[in-house]
């Protein structure tokens, strides 16, 4: 996936533009379908189980919940939403993303990546033993990384000069 350029949208709203394969627009969506993959108790306010802090966890994984439903709704319509990928030429699409729809998809891939990386084990990245990846554990590494690519892809538009 390639950033071209952000541009103008509709009343006067920015939009990112992408160039990517057909492999690299299967591979999005694909990713974007495992969402989500953190149940709402992941976060925790603190590592220690202190009963004073019992009704604060609560707030943290009702607000969890509430945001996972959120972008659950958003992704339904961001799939719903017809010519989301233009083909533009023998196996290129052109994929435009919102400026207003960036952050969440952000964490959306983030989600999918971090969530991957609790069902790997958290492995450390200076010491990941040569693993026998069963099925389950070779997709969780997958998502892993094809998660990391689309935010790094991203990542990189929003600093784009023109992206200001």
């Amino acid at each position: 996936m390639k950033f071209i350029r952000s541009q103008k949208s509709g009343l006067g709203g920015a939009a990112f533009l992408f160039e990517m394969s057909r492999q690299e627009m299967d591979w999005l969506v694909a990713t974007l379908k495992l969402y989500p993959q953190l149940d709402s108790g992941y976060h925790q306010i603190t590592h220690c189980a202190a009963p004073e802090i019992k009704a604060e966890q609560e707030l943290l994984e009702e607000a969890m919940a509430q945001q996972r439903g959120d972008h659950k709704r958003k992704l339904d319509k961001f799939f719903a939403t017809p010519g989301r990928f233009r083909l533009e030429g023998p196996g290129r699409y052109r994929f435009s993303l919102p400026a207003e729809q960036m952050d969440w998809m952000l964490q959306v891939l983030n989600d999918v990546r971090v969530g991957s990386w609790v069902k790997l084990g958290r492995p450390e990245l200076e010491s990941v033993p040569k693993p026998n990846l069963t099925g389950q554990a070779a997709r969780a590494m997958a998502a892993l990384e094809i998660s990391g690519y689309f935010q790094m892809v991203l990542l990189e538009a929003c600093k784009a000069p023109e992206s200001a």
